[in-house]
């Protein structure tokens, strides 16, 4: 009897990691927010995850890979979008397109630089991609910091591939004061 209750319990550990490594593998990938990945809604040091089967939109919050390394940024734009940043304005599709999760962060960097300076630096997918084109190919994302003065993003490193996109940033783990959703907008 305790022979048996024994490889039953065995059984059922085995069963629990693997169904943990199985989500691991295929839904959701931890992460710890470096400092160049911080924003108004996710801080340094803060362990959130990403979830891989959520389907990205506008102005979601994604986890990505550039040369192994993992970033933070948000889908500014998808594929067949045309996107010009002039003058502080976002244009996607010939449209003004809000942008209220980074009006913190350029109000603040507004007030340090009264000569006019721009928070994010002009730019299109014309001079992103150095085509004429102008719209973002099939399986391309615009990506960009919140942080519009942090160009590591797709101005430094091209437009990302929907493949190095890992997941939807959408919960917090730690610190256990912020435990919960993250609403990133």
């Amino acid at each position: 009897m305790v022979k048996r209750d024994l490889i039953k319990y065995i059984i059922l550990v085995i069963a629990m990691v693997l169904g943990l490594i199985g989500l691991r593998l295929y839904v959701f990938e931890p992460y710890t927010v470096a400092k160049q990945d911080a924003n108004n809604y996710i801080q340094q040091n803060d362990m959130v995850v990403a979830f891989k089967t959520v389907k990205t939109d506008y102005s979601d919050l994604v986890l990505y890979q550039v040369d192994g390394n993992k970033h933070v940024g948000r889908i500014i734009a998808k594929p067949g979008d045309s996107v010009t940043y002039m003058d502080d304005v976002l244009y996607l599709n010939h449209e003004i397109k809000d942008e209220p999760y980074i009006e913190n962060l350029k109000t603040a960097y507004h007030k340090q630089f009264v000569n006019g300076a721009y928070f994010t630096n002009d730019f299109s997918i014309e001079t992103l991609t150095q085509t004429v084109d102008g719209v973002i190919p099939k399986s391309e994302y615009l990506i960009l910091n919140d942080d519009r003065t942090n160009s590591k993003d797709s101005r430094e490193y091209g437009l990302i591939n929907k493949s190095d996109i890992i997941g939807v940033i959408s919960f917090r783990l730690a610190p256990f004061s912020e435990f919960g959703f993250v609403d990133s907008i």
